[in-house]
């Protein structure tokens, strides 16, 4: 493992680095099925645009953005970001994106998004953790009720997507909420 900042069972999780910033990578943010319900799937994505993101990003307190690595290949399939993270009100907003297709559906994304909440509640010691997602993608809403996060809102038709207007839900997840991976574990807040 290179440099591992969160450790589960399939994937680890690490710090994007420049050398990340492939033609690879710039593949998955510019395949439309990849990125089908992402807002950068409406511009052509550059490397000097990633190159741009990621000083932005990396350089901020206020974004943990981080490589998602196969643990078995050491293969970097995507990335999972917390941010903007607002320390007063201690609160933030998660995105994720699996770029190889051959991982989708299999628990990766699960496990990354997993090893972030429990990060933001335990360690970053954040209140909640929301996010936004199309209605219609299924997979995803499904991937975060599992975990505990929670339909707050459905703003009707607020997304255009694909010639049509679509729903877009606001979902969220509380500290309290939240069940620690291994069921009857106590939390490392608990600890």
């Amino acid at each position: 493992m290179k440099t591992p900042f969160l450790i589960g069972h399939l994937v680890y999780l690490r710090p994007l680095e420049r050398t990340d910033l492939t033609e690879r990578y710039q593949s998955w943010i510019n395949d439309p099925e990849v990125t089908r319900y992402l807002e950068t799937a409406h511009f052509p994505q550059t490397l000097a645009m990633m190159e741009a993101f990621y000083e932005r990003t990396t350089a901020s307190q206020e974004n943990l953005f981080l490589a998602i690595v196969d643990r078995a290949t050491d293969r970097h399939i995507g990335n999972i970001k917390l941010g903007p993270i607002h320390w007063i009100h201690r609160k933030a907003t998660l995105g994720i994106l699996i770029g190889e297709r051959e991982y989708w559906g299999r628990g990766f994304g699960t496990e990354a998004t997993r090893l972030v909440v429990e990060h933001a509640f335990y360690n970053l010691n954040l209140h909640r953790v929301d996010l936004g997602v199309f209605a219609e993608h299924t997979a995803a809403v499904r991937m975060y009720e599992k975990l505990g996060f929670k339909v707050e809102g459905r703003l009707r038709e607020a997304l255009f997507h694909e010639g049509r207007y679509k729903d877009h839900l606001l979902m969220a997840i509380l500290r309290d909420e939240y069940q620690p991976a291994v069921p009857g574990a106590a939390s490392p807040a608990e600890g």
